[in-house]
């Protein structure tokens, strides 16, 4: 079974918060499917939080 890397750009975050249609909320309701390992960092979680604060 091929692995997918991934690592999910803060507008994919943004974009699935926003909206259930579209390809940014169906990559995130996937995302604990064990083909795909989702690689992460502190830097990137804070970049997420300061986005979706952002976005109220």
């Amino acid at each position: 079974m091929k692995k997918y890397k991934i690592v999910v750009d803060t507008n994919v975050i943004v974009s699935s918060l926003r909206s259930k249609i579209g390809y940014s909320y169906k990559l995130l309701s996937i995302i604990d499917d064990e083909r795909i390992k989702v690689f992460i960092s502190v830097p990137v979680i804070l970049e997420y939080e300061d986005a979706i604060k952002r976005e109220k």
